[in-house]
């Protein structure tokens, strides 16, 4: 018979409110997270065990491999014209899976508009509109090139591109400079002053910045800043602070050894140090060559592209050459600026995500103190943030390991098996710009990945 009056030790597992009624009753008892695999769901996770296979483990093994192996470097500033294969006179590339114009969000569509004028196609929306209609200007996904955008992420032909070169692989990727805050087209909003600032980014900041590469005689090894900024406060998605300040610390005396005029080399120097995303660009071309190297492997479930553009959520799995697309997430977890709410928002938008899809970002918010409040506002709720963000990843990274968090390695290779099985969707650092009427930002935090993508890539994943 069993001894009543013996102290109880309970586990918990499912119904938080038992263990609830237990604690206010005094009763020592543990709570288990648990949730049925897959929800629940029998064909998910039929799939879920066939995929477990040595095969399946060994591929991911090696895509996060050559993400680890990657050494992205900034060599090079051109036009997107001459860069970008495949890019054609009459196009623009924007951020997130294919859309149409009238199908696209009020930011994103402001931003095409605003490239359009400045390409001198067209003096307004009505005249990009017809020209979009006879076919004499056309809309093509970043994705689809190689390349890379922030927010609205719209790339015309005459923008000058920052190139990076993966030394370790040989692919490159390529974006537009940052422009900062303020009416900037990759927020979704522009006046008169945008244009100028567009034209003084291609024809004065452009031609510089790629001399001063050519003085250095080599690359600006970006993984290597970014290693360190993250000891310095950045997790390199919502937060470049340091990162951007040690570019300018190799950037100056290149510039200086140019013969760019010396009130140029200041306006540059303070048009950079003066926007803390100013190393964005890099973190994001550097991100997306890295991933694109891991690309490829037979057999990986793990994800190497994802990207948004407002409307629609898409990511790549490493072992298909297919996109999966799902409605955005809602931006019901951002910190808000007075006045705005989610209802105001505009749906979850830009390539960077490629920067979690790579190790960084949210997957080391840690690394970051002054973002914390995206996760609960201590440093125990970033940490956690990140061991939840291991859970669903096929390795780590210990060249991005945050001091902050005494060191932990970053979590790496978004698995698609890991992200079903717990019912866990990975974390995007993001801003969040205004639905309608040309705002911008309104507020900065974290997105949710929408999981019915990674439930259609796991249904569609072939068996090794």
């Amino acid at each position: 018979m069993a001894d009543i009056n013996r102290e109880m030790r309970i586990v918990n597992i499912g119904l938080e409110g038992f263990y609830r009624e237990l604690r206010e009753q005094g009763v020592e008892a543990v709570q288990v997270d648990w949730r049925p695999p897959a929800g629940g769901d029998a064909a998910l996770i039929g799939k879920l065990v066939a995929l477990q296979r040595e095969a399946v483990e060994k591929a991911n093994a090696a895509t996060v491999a050559r993400i680890r192996e990657s050494r992205p470097c900034w060599v090079d500033v051109q036009p997107a014209i001459e860069a970008i294969p495949g890019m054609e006179p009459d196009m623009l590339l924007h951020s997130g899976p294919p859309i149409a114009f009238e199908d696209m969000c009020d930011p994103q569509q402001r931003a095409v508009e605003a490239a359009a004028i400045f390409e001198g196609w067209v003096a307004d929306r009505a005249g990009l509109e017809a020209g979009l209609r006879k076919g004499s200007i056309r809309l093509r996904p970043n994705c689809a090139f190689g390349s890379v955008g922030a927010m609205c992420g719209v790339i015309s032909p005459s923008m000058q591109v920052l190139v990076t070169e993966n030394l370790v692989f040989g692919n490159r990727s390529w974006t537009t400079f940052n422009e900062g805050r303020g009416n900037v087209i990759w927020m979704g909003t522009y006046d008169a002053g945008t244009l100028d600032r567009l034209r003084w980014m291609r024809d004065v900041l452009g031609p510089a910045l790629k001399a001063a590469l050519q003085a250095r005689g080599e690359g600006i090894d970006i993984f290597k800043i970014v290693a360190e900024g993250i000891l310095m406060g950045d997790e390199v998605h919502a937060r470049s602070a340091a990162c951007t300040l040690l570019l300018l610390r190799q950037l100056v005396p290149a510039l200086l050894d140019t013969d760019v005029p010396r009130s140029v080399v200041a306006k540059i120097v303070e048009f950079v140090g003066g926007n803390n995303h100013s190393f964005l660009s890099l973190t994001l071309t550097a991100c997306k060559a890295a991933a694109d190297a891991a690309h490829g492997v037979p057999g990986s479930t793990v994800v190497t592209a994802m990207c948004r553009n407002g409307v629609d959520f898409a990511l790549r799995v490493g072992g298909m050459d297919r996109w999966f697309v799902a409605p955005t997430a809602p931006m019901d977890e951002a910190v808000y600026y007075s006045g705005y709410g989610p209802d105001d928002a505009a749906g979850d938008i830009g390539d960077s995500a490629i920067v979690e899809t790579a190790g960084l970002g949210g997957m080391v918010i840690g690394a970051a103190p002054s973002i914390s409040s995206f996760v609960g506002g201590t440093m125990a709720h970033s940490r956690e943030a990140m061991r939840v963000m291991r859970s669903i990843c096929a390795g780590e990274n210990p060249a991005f390991a945050p001091g902050a968090v005494d060191f932990l390695p970053g979590p790496l290779g978004i698995d698609v098996r890991k992200v079903v099985r717990h019912g866990i969707t990975p974390i995007i650092d993001t801003g969040v710009l205004h639905k309608t009427s040309g705002v911008g930002q309104i507020g900065t935090g974290i997105a949710r990945a929408p999981m019915a993508a990674f439930r259609d890539a796991l249904l569609a994943m072939p068996i090794p």
